[in-house]
C-alpha cells in the first residue's frame, strides 16, 4: 500500500508544473511572412502542332534497303527436286506393315559424306522377359537426293512397331564416322 500512495501523490506534482498558466504568453517579435504559395497570371501553353519533314520519297519499297550495285542477289539453296535438309531434326519416315515385315520410306539428301543407313523396328508392346532383337537392315545411300525405301523382315505377328532410320556419316574433320537417328515412323501394327 505504501507504494501506491506515493505514486498517486507524485503524478499530480509532476503534471502540475506543466503549463500551469503562470508564465507570460509569448508575443510575436517578427512581422508576418509572405504567403508561400505564389500564383502568377499568364497564358496557357498552346497545343503542339505536328511537324512534317521535308524531302523526297524513296524509290524503294518501305522496309527494304537497296543492295549496292554489283552485289549478286542471294540464291536459294536446294531445288524443287532436292530441298535443303536441316541438320539435327528428325524427319518423319512413312511405314506400312504386313504380316511379318514392314516397309519404311525416308528422305535421302544425297550428300557425299553419307556412308550407310541402318533401319530397325522397335516393338512397342510390353512383354515379360528379354525382348527379341530384330537387328539392323543396312542400306547404301543413293548418290542423288530423293526418297528411299527398305523392307524389314522377321517381325512378330499382331505387334506394334516404330521404325527408326539411322545414318552413318563421315565427319567433316576426317576424324572417323558417326551415327545419328535421322527419321522415325509412327506406330504401325503387323497383321
Amino acid at each position: 500500500m505504501r507504494r501506491s500512495w506515493w505514486v498517486i501523490v507524485a503524478v499530480p506534482l509532476v503534471l502540475g508544473g506543466c503549463g500551469s498558466g503562470d508564465s507570460p504568453a509569448a508575443t510575436p517579435t517578427e512581422a508576418p511572412a509572405a504567403p508561400w504559395i505564389v500564383v502568377t497570371s499568364g497564358s496557357p501553353t498552346p497545343s503542339p502542332a505536328p511537324s512534317y519533314g521535308s524531302g523526297t520519297r524513296s524509290p524503294y519499297p518501305s522496309g527494304f534497303l537497296p543492295l549496292p550495285p554489283g552485289v549478286p542477289a542471294p540464291k536459294p539453296s536446294g531445288t524443287g527436286s532436292c530441298p535443303p535438309v536441316k541438320n539435327q531434326i528428325i524427319n518423319g519416315a512413312a511405314a506400312t506393315a504386313a504380316t511379318t515385315s514392314g516397309t519404311v520410306t525416308w528422305y535421302n539428301p544425297g550428300t557425299a559424306n553419307l556412308v550407310e543407313y541402318r533401319i530397325t523396328a522397335i516393338s512397342q508392346d510390353a512383354m515379360l522377359g528379354e525382348q527379341r532383337d530384330i537387328g539392323w537392315t543396312v542400306v547404301t545411300p543413293a548418290a542423288t537426293c530423293g526418297y528411299m525405301t527398305a523392307t524389314i523382315a522377321g517381325l512378330d505377328r499382331d505387334t506394334h512397331y516404330v521404325f527408326s532410320v539411322d545414318v552413318v556419316s563421315k565427319r567433316d574433320s576426317g576424324d572417323g564416322n558417326y551415327a545419328a537417328t535421322v527419321a522415325r515412323s509412327g506406330v504401325v501394327k503387323t497383321s
